[in-house]
């Protein structure tokens, strides 16, 4: 099917059902090209297993649009590599909602750049779980600022030390 993958223009991306993509493969998916991959729906990328996350490549992912990460199931957060999420700018990073950025693994965090935890929200820090907090880097703890420190409760202030 990849070679059908490559002759589908965006609109008919966008068309694909659910079921449609549930059925690709690792060799499907790398067949996607960036614009294709910006075709997909937010309910298309919503419907999506975590094995699709598995099989796209960095330049796929970042590809993606902020309400396109949005629609990303927790399950599926955790399953992105560090380098997926280092493909994704400040910006991408601040859109994740609260939910998501507290489904991310420790070594998803440590991942983070300090710029992709300067764009997070007092709510997204608030919903960050103290061994998330711990695993936080010391460049990372350094590039905090005030406002991201006041959003922490005493128990993730805690597990800073």
């Amino acid at each position: 099917m990849a070679s059908i993958i490559v002759n589908l223009n965006t609109a008919q991306i966008s068309q694909l059902s659910s079921s449609t993509l549930a059925r690709l493969t690792s060799a499907d998916w790398a067949a996607f090209s960036t614009d294709q991959i910006q075709a997909l729906t937010s309910q298309q990328v919503g419907s999506l297993g975590t094995a699709p996350f598995t099989y796209i490549s960095t330049a796929q992912f970042s590809a993606f649009e902020t309400r396109d990460l949005q629609a990303i199931s927790s399950s599926s957060i955790r399953v992105l590599s560090t380098a997926q999420l280092a493909a994704l700018d400040s910006v991408q990073i601040g859109a994740l909602s609260s939910t998501q950025i507290s489904a991310l693994t420790t070594a998803q965090i440590a991942g983070l750049g300090s710029d992709d935890l300067n764009a997070l929200t007092s709510a997204q820090f608030a919903a960050l779980s103290t061994a998330q907090v711990a695993s936080l880097t010391t460049h990372q703890i350094n590039h905090l600022t005030t406002d991201d420190l006041n959003a922490f409760g005493s128990a993730q202030m805690a597990a800073l030390s």
